[in-house]
């Protein structure tokens, strides 16, 4: 009877014992999902860069230390592609995962975004995080009911006193201090770090008189080789600098706070740079975007991956990344597992095409009409289709856009006044047809032998085959997506165009649009 009764005791020891080690373990469970921090993200857009011009990627002259050291830290993608070269509707893209055919107004660059389209920020704040931007964030575009009004929330707009000429007077990294010291400590944050840079205009001679070599500078060849270009070239990657000097000291004000390791930092720019044939344009140096991304010890550093990726793709990337549900008609699609595959290369067989697009840029055609394009890059290969080819692609010298001038198409600025002034020229006039003369309605290009362009194969009968299959792959996903183009339908003839009193002349019809 004692031998039970002391076994008795000792069964009840090991049962509270048992029963503190499951509380503590519980508890500690319960801690540990208390403390486990959302992830932050910090994502950087500088305007009208093009894929090459960092200096990871070899280019001369130019000096980006801190896109570099994301790209060290993390992944650098090497066919990163907008979804159409144009400020706006590229934004408009970025922030919803759709194709910019299948956001009506918001597939244009003085357009607006109607609110039925769900943004991945708005998803953000939603779920707890506090979002911010400073400098240029979904614009321009209308931005008034019945469109989304702050797609990025708050704004930051604390100033310097004393900038070259031309640039943005905003203090980015002082606007993203600002924004830091603010917010709640504890909730997680999303921020725009939307540079005005490298957008026109320019301080005229600024990279030269910064110190740089233009006899270095490597001119894209669909540019004419001289001193005038190439000292615009300077001025070009003057701007980019001014950017990347912003993104390291939001670098150091991360480590300072404590959050470099918990924030996804995503570096890229909204299109190509603002050259003739470059931005406005699908040629590989109007969509093909720099894009590197890191995430503390969570994404292995230094890969170079080649798998395409679609501006489309963020949204749900991001929204994977943070287990939020990704919204209905999103056609993009997450590369989560390529961050954290730790690969370089090619590490998913079948992220082998991006498509892109153009609608309307500016309003540099008669009645605002616009200048449809819609490609497939896919492998070494761009194919393209100019669904209106008797059509001026960059606008006329009779017909000017309030925004841009005579080929307003084409940002104004030292390049292509060159072209312009010198297009009698027998040197001159190959560059300046490049860039405005009527484009063939299919155009085929390999993009590894030919990385500016400039030799059309689609006329060649040994590509035909080849023109044929890419051709049915763009329309099949086209029709997937729901393009009205495959319909035959241009809804774009009729919209708004945004910019200052324009609004109502647009609204007129077609054919009493442009009478005086």
């Amino acid at each position: 009877m004692k031998l039970f009764e002391i076994n008795r005791n000792q069964l009840m020891v090991w049962r509270y014992i048992v029963l503190l080690i499951c509380f503590l373990v519980l508890n500690a469970s319960c801690q540990s999902k208390k403390t486990e921090k959302k992830p932050n993200i910090l994502f950087c857009v500088a305007d009208d860069v093009s894929f090459i011009h960092t200096s990871i990627q070899g280019t001369a002259e130019v000096s980006t230390p801190n896109f570099d050291r994301v790209a060290n830290s993390g992944v650098l993608f090497n066919n990163a592609y907008c979804n159409v070269s144009s400020c706006a509707p590229s934004r408009a893209s970025i922030l919803t995962g759709r194709n910019i055919w299948e956001l009506e107004q918001g597939g244009l660059l003085f357009g607006g975004l109607p609110k039925k389209f769900p943004t991945f920020t708005s998803l953000l704040k939603q779920n707890g995080y506090v979002t911010g931007y400073s400098g240029k964030g979904y614009m321009p575009a209308n931005k008034k009911e019945p469109y989304q009004t702050q797609p990025l929330a708050l704004e930051y707009n604390k100033v310097r006193n004393k900038v070259p000429q031309f640039l943005s007077n905003k203090d980015y990294a002082g606007n993203f201090d600002e924004f830091l010291s603010k917010k709640d400590k504890d909730a997680p944050f999303f921020f725009w770090y939307g540079s005005h840079e490298a957008h026109r205009a320019y301080n005229p001679g600024i990279g030269v008189r910064s110190g740089k070599d233009i006899s270095k500078i490597k001119v894209p060849g669909f540019l004419p080789d001289n001193d005038l270009v190439r000292s615009d070239i300077a001025d070009y990657f003057y701007e980019i600098e001014w950017f990347d000097s912003h993104l390291g000291s939001m670098i150091k004000s991360l480590e300072a706070a404590g959050e470099l390791e918990n924030t996804i930092i995503i570096v890229t720019a909204d299109n190509g740079m603002p050259f003739p044939r470059a931005k406005s344009t699908c040629y590989d140096y109007g969509t093909h975007m720099p894009l590197a991304i890191c995430w503390g010890n969570k994404i292995k550093g230094g890969a170079k991956v080649d798998d395409f990726i679609s501006f489309t793709d963020f949204s749900p990337t991001l929204l994977e990344a943070l287990g939020l549900e990704i919204p209905e008609g999103t056609s993009g699609k997450s590369f989560l597992d390529i961050l954290f595959s730790g690969k370089s290369g090619q590490v998913d067989e079948t992220r082998n095409r991006v498509f892109t697009a153009l609608e309307r840029h500016t309003y540099c055609r008669p009645n605002g009409l616009p200048y449809p394009i819609r490609t497939i890059r896919k492998g070494d290969w761009l194919y393209m289709v100019n669904f209106e080819s008797d059509r001026w692609p960059a606008g006329t010298d009779d017909f000017a856009s309030p925004h841009q001038g005579f080929y307003g198409d084409i940002d104004a600025g030292a390049s292509r006044e060159y072209l312009i002034d010198n297009k009698d020229n027998p040197e001159v006039k190959y560059y300046f047809d490049l860039s405005v003369a009527k484009h063939p309605e299919v155009e085929l290009y390999n993009v590894k032998e030919d990385a500016y362009n400039l030799r059309n194969l689609a006329s060649e009968e040994k590509y035909a085959e080849l023109c044929k299959d890419l051709k049915a792959e763009l329309f099949e996903y086209l029709k997937e997506t729901g393009d009205p183009r495959m319909k035959g339908e241009s809804p774009w003839d009729n919209y708004p165009y945004y910019f200052k009193g324009f609004e109502n002349k647009h609204l007129l019809p077609i054919g009493e649009r442009d009478k005086n």
